[in-house]
């Protein structure tokens, strides 16, 4: 059984992302369009699970397992669509074994693009919702 805990926000949650994001666009490579963070730890304010979630829109989704091992080289485990298609998933661990990022790679154009956006911006514009 996994433990699942929530936090009160962290501001340096933006500034791990930032981290992560370069870390993450260097190992796929010329394929990245953009990454985003997604994901409770993206909204201000808000409790939260203390796990980075970054999306990246990539050209072409069947290149990326051609940087699963550059994936690996940063501590990512590849879980293939792991439950979406059209997705590659990734999730990695700290030096503790407590995870602590999740990376959900979508081909640009993808309505799960759209999706997690839409809902983290209407999150982040209501706060009371």
């Amino acid at each position: 059984m996994r433990k699942v805990e929530v936090v009160p926000h962290n501001p340096e949650w933006q500034r791990a992302f930032e981290l992560e994001a370069q870390r993450i666009a260097s190992a796929l490579g010329a394929n990245v369009i953009e990454v985003h963070h997604i994901g409770s730890t993206s909204i201000p304010g808000i409790y939260a699970k203390p796990i980075i979630d970054l999306m990246v829109a990539v050209r072409a989704i069947a290149q990326v397992e051609l940087h699963n091992s550059a994936m690996a080289d940063q501590g990512y485990e590849a879980m293939g669509e792991y439950g979406i298609p059209g997705r590659r998933y990734f999730r990695k661990h700290n030096a503790m074994g407590v995870r602590s990022h999740h990376v959900h790679v979508f081909e640009a154009g993808s309505d799960q693009i759209d999706r997690h956006l839409a809902f983290r911006d209407y999150m982040r514009t209501h706060p009371d919702d």
